[in-house]
């Protein structure tokens, strides 16, 4: 294998850097003793050993093995626990049978311009769907009619007057949350 004039270059320039970083390395860390049997005082490094010191706790309040009392229990900066009643807070579903789904959201301007209408294949047609932006929580009511299409990457379509009202355009497809 012959290698041209860069990579013999490349290969010369790597070997310079990495004597030069051994050499500094070793310097750094004084492990380059002389062989001769003399000191070499320049190279030694020392080391410096840390120092705390500490003041016993003067106060009544303190708690752990410098307190008066270890029987008291440790609270820092916040109030006391309460004391367990006996009862846990239960989750109820909501009122009705209630369907939840997420979907991504587009819009589509319906023929009729008046209307609250929109399109989820998921939801039975006719219901009142409920639609929540993901994002900033922002929700619509619509019926849901049949549409005959559905953009690529979206599960519901909104009449556009309606989509302003959760979302600008650009934002479209849309994470939401249907419920009907």
């Amino acid at each position: 294998m012959s290698l041209t004039l860069y990579e013999r270059r490349r290969v010369a320039v790597l070997a310079v850097v990495t004597t030069l970083l051994v050499l500094v390395v070793t310097a750094f860390n004084g492990s380059s003793k002389p062989t001769d049997g003399t000191s070499n005082d320049a190279m030694q490094t020392t080391t410096v050993e840390p120092t705390t010191t500490s003041t016993p706790l003067q106060n009544a309040d303190a708690v752990g093995p410098l307190a008066d009392d270890s029987s008291k229990p440790i609270n820092l900066d916040g109030p006391l626990a309460q004391q367990p009643t006996g009862s846990a807070p239960i989750a109820y579903p909501g009122p009705g049978d209630m369907n939840r789904v997420n979907a991504k959201a587009s819009y589509v301007r319906f023929p009729d311009y008046n209307s609250a209408i929109c399109y989820a294949s998921v939801a039975p047609l006719g219901s009142e769907l409920t639609i929540v932006n993901l994002n900033n929580g922002r929700s619509i009511t619509c019926t849901n009619v049949f549409a005959v299409m559905l953009p690529s990457g979206a599960d519901v379509v909104i009449h556009t007057p309606l989509f302003l009202q959760i979302a600008n355009l650009v934002d479209a497809p849309l994470p939401v949350t249907v419920s009907w």
